[in-house]
């Protein structure tokens, strides 16, 4: 399962809002056929795992995406050209 961090989760939540996303929408995490991640606005499906803040359903994730990005996690970072989301896998963690 994907994790989010709280900031993650602020940040989707007032993009949802600057988009006027109506009560039914959330942010859906999908993957590209050339293997990119992105968001989009959607509606909850069967087998989504979900997101809220709050009650509020905040990101959607397939069954599909979300085992694979099982033990990765969905941050805000501070980068030169500012302010992002990232996903931090496995892979990119460091080791101790």
């Amino acid at each position: 399962m994907l994790s989010v961090t709280e900031k993650a989760v602020d940040a989707l939540a007032q993009s949802l809002d600057e988009a006027e996303a109506k009560d039914d929408q959330s942010l859906r995490l999908s993957r590209s056929p050339r293997g990119e991640y992105g968001l989009a606005i959607d509606q909850e499906r069967d087998g989504d795992q979900v997101v809220r803040q709050k009650k509020r359903p905040i990101l959607l994730i397939d069954q599909e995406v979300s085992n694979r990005l099982d033990g990765a996690v969905l941050d805000l970072i501070e980068a030169p050209e500012g302010i992002r989301l990232t996903l931090r896998t496995e892979e990119a963690r460091p080791t101790s």
